[in-house]
C-alpha cells in the first residue's frame, strides 16, 4: 500500500511539476515614453531650485516610548540642491535632449517653504534668455518629515529607526508654454538598526546625525526616481510565453529563450495557422503577440493578443483568460505610448 501511495505521488507531483512547467517566465525591458512631452526645438533644459529652505526646527522630531516625544533640529541645507543634481544626471542619461544644466544660484531668500511660487512667464523667457537654455524644471517647493524613534525597556534599546517623507512640487516651464506642466510628487523612506549597518557604514546606534544622512540619501533617491516625467525611460517588466514537447515549439522556445525573437515567429507562426486544437493554438497566438511586441509591431501584437484571449474566454474560462485580458491590456497601451514616444524622440 505504501508503494502504491508512494507511486501516486511521484506520478502526482510530475504531472503538477509539468503542469507548471507549460509556460516560462521571462524578464524585458520596454521603453518608455515621459509624462511630459517637449517641443522638439528644445535641445538644453536647465534644473533650477526654486525652492524655500525648511527651517531647522519644523518638521523632524524624537519619539521613544519611554522618554516621550520631543522635536528635533535637522538642517536641510544643500538637500535641494543634491535633489536638483540627482534629477540633472538621471535626464542627461537620456538622448532627449542635447544639455542638461543645474543652476546653482538660489533664486528665493524667503521663509515661506510652505508655498510654491512659480516663474511668472516673464521670468522664464529671461531667465532662459540669461543662462542660455530652452526650457526650466524648477523645483518650487520641498518639505521634510522625519521621526527618529527607538523602543526600550527599563533603559535598554531594543531597537531604533529613521522615516523620512519628502513632498513638493515641480515644474516644467519654456518661452510661449501654452500649458504648464506641474508635478508634485512624494516618497518616504524608512532606515531600521539591521546588524549596526545603516547605508554600507557599520554604526554602533542610529544618532541625531543619521537623521539628516537619511535625508540626503532621500532626496538623491527621489531626485532619480523623478526624472521618468520628464524623459524616456527603460523599465523591467516581466513576460512569459508557452511552451510544448513537441521538436519545433522547442527550438522556437531556444530563439524566444535567447531574445531570437523573429526566428520563434517564423516557427510558431506556421503551427500557428495549422493548429485546429483551441488550447495550443490560443497558446501560440500568445506567443507570436509576444514576439511582435518584442519586435516593436505592437498593432500586430494585439492581433494575437485578441485571438489568445477570445480563445481562453470562450473554452477555458480559467485563471489563463485574466492573464490573457492584462496583456492585451498592456499591449494596447504599448500602442499608444510607442506614438507618444515617436513624438518625443522626433527630430532629436
Amino acid at each position: 500500500m505504501r508503494r502504491v501511495c508512494l507511486l501516486f505521488t511521484i506520478v502526482f507531483l510530475s504531472v503538477l511539476f509539468f503542469s507548471c512547467r507549460s509556460y516560462r517566465v521571462i524578464d524585458v525591458e520596454t521603453y518608455n515614453p515621459a509624462a511630459i512631452t517637449f517641443p522638439p526645438e528644445i535641445k538644453t533644459v536647465m534644473i533650477v531650485n526654486n525652492s524655500a529652505q525648511q527651517p531647522d526646527g519644523v518638521g523632524h522630531r524624537f519619539l521613544s516610548f519611554s522618554k516621550g516625544d520631543s522635536l528635533l533640529s535637522v538642517s536641510v541645507d544643500s538637500m535641494a540642491y543634491l535633489f536638483c543634481m540627482s534629477l540633472g544626471k538621471a535626464i542627461a542619461e537620456s538622448p532627449l535632449f542635447y544639455d542638461v544644466r543645474i543652476c546653482e544660484d538660489t533664486l528665493r531668500r524667503d521663509s515661506l517653504f510652505y508655498n510654491s511660487r512659480p516663474l511668472t512667464a516673464d521670468e522664464v523667457v529671461s531667465f532662459c534668455n540669461d543662462y542660455g537654455v530652452d526650457a526650466l524644471i524648477t523645483l518650487d517647493k520641498m518639505f521634510f518629515n522625519t521621526v527618529f524613534y527607538e523602543t526600550d525597556m527599563k533603559n535598554f534599546v531594543m531597537g531604533n529607526g529613521i522615516s523620512a517623507d519628502v513632498s513638493g512640487e515641480l515644474r516644467a516651464l519654456w518661452p510661449g508654454q501654452k500649458t504648464v506642466y506641474s508635478i508634485p510628487f512624494s516618497d518616504s523612506l524608512m532606515w531600521l538598526m539591521d546588524e549596526n549597518h545603516l547605508f554600507g557604514e557599520v554604526i554602533e546606534v542610529l544618532t541625531t546625525p543619521d537623521v539628516k544622512l537619511a535625508i540626503q540619501y532621500l532626496s538623491e533617491f527621489t531626485g532619480q526616481k523623478i526624472h521618468v516625467n520628464f524623459v524616456p525611460f527603460w523599465s523591467d517588466d516581466k513576460r512569459w510565453f508557452y511552451t510544448n514537447i513537441s521538436s519545433q515549439w522547442k527550438q522556437a522556445t531556444v530563439y524566444a529563450a535567447g531574445g531570437k525573437w523573429e526566428a520563434a515567429a517564423k516557427i510558431w507562426e506556421p503551427l500557428f495557422d495549422k493548429t485546429k486544437k483551441w488550447k495550443p493554438k490560443a497558446r501560440l497566438a500568445s506567443n507570436l503577440a509576444l514576439c511582435y511586441e518584442m519586435t516593436g509591431n505592437f498593432n500586430k501584437a494585439v492581433e494575437y493578443a485578441e485571438i489568445s484571449y477570445g480563445l481562453f474566454n470562450e473554452f477555458a474560462g480559467s485563471t489563463y483568460t485574466g492573464v490573457q485580458s492584462t496583456y492585451l491590456d498592456i499591449l494596447k497601451k504599448r500602442v499608444t505610448a510607442d506614438q507618444i514616444l515617436s513624438e518625443q524622440l522626433r527630430e532629436r
